[in-house]
């Protein structure tokens, strides 16, 4: 309990330490200043449980604990084709009844093209269909076409 108090004190002392750290990667915008933001609390809440106040100061300390969570962050979702979400999302979004694991989806996606991806990312975002057929210039009826083929080539992958 005593502990928990701690962390909870030290990472909203230390929120604004995340927020620069988050805004030196945030210029690369491959993501959302929110995930890098929440990519370094998970850095500064390892600090303050690694900390060892005799080596160095505890901001250094957790400044270089954030960096280095940020960086592995940046560095895991480019190897997962840049492209990182919730599949909870990506289920709700595509309407699936049937849910489909991370990692299946995570390796299938090389095999999608440019406008899947497209799609996909702009339905965990939240987007109509309206407004997807708009961004790619096709009819609400071939849209959700191309969302029915991406949930069979997803379901394949599943299997």
């Amino acid at each position: 309990k005593k502990q928990e108090e701690l962390e909870e004190r030290l990472v909203r002392e230390n929120y604004g330490l995340v927020v620069s750290q988050a805004l030196l990667f945030f210029k690369e915008a491959s993501f959302t200043l929110e995930d890098y933001i929440q990519v370094g609390l998970i850095g500064l809440l390892k600090s303050i449980r690694k900390y060892d106040k005799n080596k160095s100061k505890f901001s250094t300390f957790a400044s270089v604990c954030i960096r280095n969570e940020i960086t592995n962050f940046v560095k895991k979702s480019k190897k997962k084709n840049k492209i990182i979400f919730d599949t909870t999302m990506l289920n709700k979004a595509l309407g699936k009844k049937q849910y489909l694991s991370k990692d299946s989806i995570i390796d299938y996606l090389p095999n999608l093209n440019q406008e899947e991806l497209f799609i996909i990312t702009k339905k965990i975002e939240n987007y109509t269909n309206a407004e997807i057929s708009d961004m790619i210039f096709c009819t609400k009826e071939s849209l959700s076409n191309k969302i029915v083929e991406i949930i069979n080539k997803l379901q394949k992958c599943n299997q």
